[in-house]
C-alpha cells in the first residue's frame, strides 16, 4: 500500500508539471498563430479567445499522451538513480513487472480521458474552428474594414489600411491601398472616403483627393494619376451553407459508416492510435527507465525522444497508408500499435529474465576466456 500510494502520488506532480510546461509552450505558439491571423483580417478578432481554446482542444490529446510518458519515464528513472529499486526488490519481494499495475492505476482515467478527446472532442474543436473561419470568410469586405490595420480582403488581392472609420461605418480617412495582379500592381493613396451601394446592390468605396500609382514591378515604368473622386468595387460574397467536409472534423459515428472512403479510414487511425500509443508508452517506460545510478539520465531521454517521435511518424505514415490504400484500417492499426507492444513486453524480459541482449557463448570475450583454459 505504501509502494503504491508513494509512486502514484509522484506520478501525478510530475506529470502536472511536465503537461503544464508543454502545454504552455504549444499554447503560446499557437496563441501567436491565431493573433496573427487576427491581425491579416483572416479571422475576426472577437474570437480569438476562443479559436486559442479550440487550438488547445485539437492537440490535448497528444499532448497528454507525452506528458503522461515523460512523467513515467522520469519518476521511475529517479527511483533507479537514488537506488530505490534496490530497495524495493529486496526487501519488498516487488519485480518490476510489480510496477505495471500502480502505473496503470494512475494512467488509465487519463488515458480514457484521451480517448474521448481523441474520438470526440478534438474533432468537434476543430470543427468549430473552421466554422468560424468559413462564417468570417463569407462577411462582406465592408463589414471586415477597421482602423489601424491591414486587411486583406477580395481573396488576398487588395490590401487595405484605413486610419480612421466613423460611427456608422460609412465615412473613412487617409486610405492606403495596394491592389495586386500578374500584369501589374497598384498603390493608391487618398483623403476621404465612403460606402455607398449601387441601385444593383454592389457596394463600393468612394475616394476623394488621392493620388495612383500603377506600374509593373521590378521595372521603372509607373504611371501617377491624381483624382477627385474614384470608386473600388467591394467584393460581396454571396450566403452559402457552410459545410464541414474535411474527415478530421466529421463525428466519429459518420466516419464508421464510411467504410469505402480511405481518407475516412484513414482518420479512424489517427484518432483510434492514440489512446493505444499512450497505453504502449507508459508500458514502454517502465523497462527503458533503468538506469545506472553512476551514468545519469541523459540517454534513457535521449531513446524516450526517439521512441516518441519513431510513434508519432509511425501513425503519420500509417495513415498515408490507409489513406492510399496500401493497407486496410485494421491491419495497419494492429501492425503499428502491436510492434511497439512487442518492444514493451521484450523491453521487460530484458530487465527480469534476459541479463543480456547477447547469450554469452556469442561473445568475443568468452571464446577469448575458453581459449585460455
Amino acid at each position: 500500500m505504501i509502494f503504491r500510494r508513494s509512486l502514484v502520488s509522484e506520478l501525478a506532480n510530475t506529470a502536472g508539471a511536465v503537461f503544464t510546461v508543454i502545454f504552455s509552450i504549444v499554447l503560446t505558439i499557437g496563441l501567436v498563430r491565431i493573433l496573427g491571423l487576427a491581425a491579416g483580417g483572416r479571422i475576426d478578432s472577437g474570437t480569438v479567445m476562443e479559436m486559442v481554446v479550440y487550438e488547445a482542444l485539437v492537440n490535448l490529446a497528444p499532448l497528454l499522451a507525452v506528458s503522461l510518458f515523460i512523467a513515467v519515464l522520469i519518476t521511475l528513472t529517479r527511483s533507479w538513480l537514488d537506488s530505490e529499486m534496490v530497495v524495493w526488490f529486496s526487501s519488498g519481494g516487488i519485480s518490476l513487472v510489480s510496477w505495471i499495475r500502480p502505473v496503470l492505476r494512475f494512467s488509465i482515467p487519463i488515458i480514457l480521458l484521451i480517448t474521448a478527446l481523441s474520438l470526440v472532442i478534438s474533432p468537434w474543436a476543430k470543427g468549430q474552428s473552421e466554422m468560424n473561419r468559413e462564417v468570417w470568410s463569407q462577411r462582406d469586405d465592408v463589414d471586415r474594414l477597421s482602423p489601424g490595420r491591414f486587411i486583406e480582403i477580395s481573396g488576398g488581392k487588395q490590401v487595405f489600411f484605413i486610419e480612421e472609420v466613423s460611427a456608422d461605418g460609412l465615412s473613412v480617412k487617409n486610405v492606403f491601398l495596394t491592389e495586386t495582379d500578374p500584369k501589374s500592381e497598384m498603390v493608391l493613396m487618398a483623403e476621404t472616403g465612403e460606402v455607398t451601394t449601387n441601385e444593383q446592390g454592389d457596394r463600393y468605396v468612394i475616394l476623394h483627393d488621392g493620388r495612383r500609382y500603377e506600374g509593373k514591378a521590378g521595372t521603372p515604368e509607373y504611371r501617377v494619376t491624381e483624382f477627385k473622386t474614384y470608386g473600388i468595387r467591394l467584393d460581396v460574397k454571396p450566403e452559402s451553407a457552410i459545410q464541414m467536409k474535411d474527415v478530421d472534423t466529421q463525428p466519429l459515428p459518420l466516419l464508421v459508416m464510411q467504410k469505402d472512403n480511405l481518407e475516412a479510414q484513414g482518420e479512424l487511425l489517427w484518432r483510434i492510435s492514440w489512446p493505444l500509443a499512450a497505453l504502449n508508452l507508459i508500458l514502454i517506460a517502465i523497462p527503458l527507465s533503468f538506469t545506472n545510478p553512476r551514468a545519469g539520465r541523459s540517454l534513457n531521454m535521449v531513446v524516450a525522444l526517439l521512441l516518441f517521435v519513431l510513434y508519432l511518424n509511425g501513425i503519420s505514415v500509417g495513415r498515408t497508408w490507409v489513406e492510399h490504400g496500401t493497407f486496410h484500417l485494421i491491419p495497419a492499426i494492429i501492425l503499428l500499435n502491436g510492434a511497439f507492444t512487442v518492444l514493451a513486453v521484450v523491453l521487460f524480459l530484458r530487465r527480469t529474465i534476459m541479463q543480456r541482449w547477447v547469450p554469452v557463448w556469442l561473445t568475443l570475450s568468452y571464446w577469448r576466456a575458453r581459449n585460455k583454459r
